[in-house]
Order: structure tokens, then C-alpha cells, then sequence
């Protein structure tokens, strides 16, 4: 299926990327997008710029060349509690909030899939996150069942990743298929995303939407399916999510600037 929703897309704010968001807007416009979900790193992931700048993706209009524009963040897994590398104002400011697995410098890429379970399902019960993305990573295993009956219940979305069963995460088709069975068997919202990198990446998700097709993934599961079904998940889960969060990665990490400053 051609769907015309992509909620993982990324930004030259982080360096490894190489197409600004103008960049990305056009060419989502030119090939009939209707949603994109602008969803930088967050800051623990080594490159990335000082965290300021998932702050001043306020600025970015909310349409571009007729293509809805969301404003998001993916955040980083740092600690076995669910904790994440943003803080209250990023926090507030997302109109979608994206989660996973990167190796940084408070949680190594590690084979304890004991330990990244319980990351993940301490993750989905404090409700910040509405979606966990690329966790078909072999890097990062997880009890896929376990996970997905947990993310059913408090209504986050499981993400097929594209750019992970297009090498970018050797080994990830087996897991990907495992987690969407399971996902399926308990009936969670999934997502079908590029993870772009470059801006004809956009939209170009043939991997992840074979493995959703092979298994008849019900549609009204599907978050790229159409508008409605997007935004009324987004509706819901701002209704569950938390009003203030307790990261303090950034707090931590970076200095507090003096007054005048």
C-alpha cells in the first residue's frame, strides 16, 4: 500500500541527515504526501546539536506546499526506568513524541533482553510516549510479546521500520515479523515509516508495508492508513498522557546557563 503519512522523518539539525526540512516538505508535496512528522534525535545521541534547536521546530509553518507538517522529537532510551533524553519544555512543545534504542553513553548497545524489556514496558506505563520506533533492532533485544501486550494496553503504537529491513539494522526482518504478529495478536496501533535520512526516502516504505501486508494488518491499526485515524490516536493519547514528566538528562548533562546569559 502507498500510504501518505510518515511519521519518522529527519532534518539536517542532525548532521548525519542531508535534507533540510524545505527539503523534505517539497518533495513529500511533489509525490502526494498529506503528513509528515519532523522527528530529530534527541540530544544524547552523539552528533546531535545542543538540544535548543527541538525547541525551534516551533517556527517550522504547519503546512508546507499543502503537506501537514507535525512537530516531533525521537527520543532516546538512557536508563532501565523509561528515561528519556528530553526535558518539560520539549516535552510539552511535540505534537508527537517518538522513543527508542540508540547506543549512547548511559545505555551501550547490549544483548540483556531482560534489561531492555523492562526498559521498554517502564517506558510505555509512564504514558510519555506515543510511539516506539526501529525495535526490531537485534542490537537491542526485547520479549516482542511481552511488549506488545503491554503497549496495547496503555494504547502506544509500535513502529515497522523501513530503513531498518533495508540494512541500516542488519538482522531486523526475523524481529520486525515477530513483533508485528505479535502486534497484531493484540490488536496495537503500529506505524509503517521511512525513518528518512534524505528526502526521497519520504513516503518509501515497501519493506515495512510487505511485512504489514503479509499478516492482513487491519487498516484501522495502521496510523499512516488515513488523517482520521492519526489524529484521533493523537487525541486519545494526549488524553493519557502525564501533564509534567521527571527527566532530568538534560538537566544533568548540560550546564544551567547563569541569568543574562
Amino acid at each position: 500500500m502507498d500510504y501518505k503519512i510518515d511519521l519518522h522523518v529527519h532534518s539536517n539539525t542532525n548532521p548525519h541527515v542531508f535534507s533540510t526540512i524545505k527539503e523534505n516538505a517539497e518533495y513529500a508535496s511533489e509525490i502526494g504526501m498529506k503528513v509528515i512528522a519532523i522527528t530529530n534525535h534527541g540530544p544524547a545521541l552523539e552528533d546531535t546539536p545542543h538540544w535548543w534547536h527541538l525547541l525551534n521546530v516551533r517556527i517550522v509553518p504547519d503546512y508546507i506546499n499543502g503537506v501537514r507538517i507535525l512537530k516531533g522529537v525521537e527520543a532516546n532510551i538512557v536508563g532501565e526506568n523509561g528515561e528519556l533524553d528530553i526535558n518539560q519544555k520539549i516535552y510539552e512543545q511535540m505534537e508527537i513524541i517518538l522513543a527508542g534504542f540508540h547506543g549512547n553513553h548511559l545505555y551501550y548497545k547490549n544483548k540483556d533482553k531482560e534489561k531492555n524489556t523492562r526498559a521498554v514496558i517502564n517506558l510505555i506505563k509512564t504514558q510519555k510516549v506515543d510511539v516506539l520506533v526501529h525495535l526490531g533492532n537485534p542490537e537491542f533485544p526485547i520479549d516482542y510479546k511481552e511488549v506488545a501486550k503491554v503497549a496495547k494496553e496503555y494504547n502506544v503504537a509500535l513502529e515497522l521500520n523501513n530503513s531498518s529491513l533495508g540494512g541500516t539494522r542488519v538482522g531486523s526482518e526475523k524481529t520486525c515479523r515477530e513483533l508485528a504478529k505479535y502486534a497484531k495478536e493484540f490488536g496495537c496501533f503500529i506505524c509503517i515509516n521511512s525513518d528518512s535520512h534524505y528526502c526521497t526516502q519520504i513516503g518509501h516504505t515497501p519493506l515495512a508495508g510487505e511485512i504489514a501486508e503479509e499478516i492482513d494488518y487491519p487498516k484501522n491499526l495502521i496510523l499512516n492508513s488515513s488523517e482520521e485515524i492519526l489524529y484521533k490516536f493523537l487525541e486519545e493519547r494526549k488524553a493519557l498522557k502525564p501533564e509534567k514528566i521527571k527527566d532530568n538528562y538534560i538537566e544533568t548533562y548540560y550546564p544551567t546557563m547563569k541569568k543574562g546569559e
